[in-house]
C-alpha cells in the first residue's frame, strides 16, 4: 500500500476542523496534524455529516471536540502538536 504524498507539502489549506492553515491540499485525506481530522473534503455546508474516515464523527463534533480537547476526537489529543508549536501555523477562525 502506498500513502498520497502531495508534490509540496507547505500547508496553504485550511483545515475544515481546526481553522488552522496547516493542509498542503484539501480533500486527499491528509490528517492535520494541528487536530488530527483527516480531510475527506467536508467543509463547514456538511456540518452534520459523518465522516467515515473520522470514525463516524460529524465536522460539528469535532469543532466542538478542538475548542475543548484540542484535538477532533479525545482520544486523538496524544497526536496533536503541542500549543507551543500551534504558533508556527496561522489560525483563521471561522464561526457557524
Amino acid at each position: 500500500m502506498t500513502w498520497y504524498e502531495p508534490d509540496d507539502p507547505l500547508p496553504r489549506e485550511q483545515c475544515p476542523c481546526c481553522d488552522y492553515i496547516s493542509l498542503p491540499e484539501r480533500g486527499e485525506y491528509l490528517i492535520c496534524p494541528i487536530c488530527f481530522w483527516e480531510d475527506d473534503g467536508q467543509d463547514l455546508d456538511a456540518l452534520d455529516m459523518a465522516s467515515g474516515p473520522n470514525h463516524g464523527l460529524t465536522l460539528r463534533e469535532s469543532r466542538d471536540n478542538f475548542l475543548n480537547y484540542g484535538a477532533c476526537d479525545r482520544r486523538m489529543v496524544k497526536h496533536v502538536l503541542s500549543s507551543s508549536e500551534l504558533e508556527h501555523f496561522e489560525h483563521r477562525p471561522r464561526t457557524i
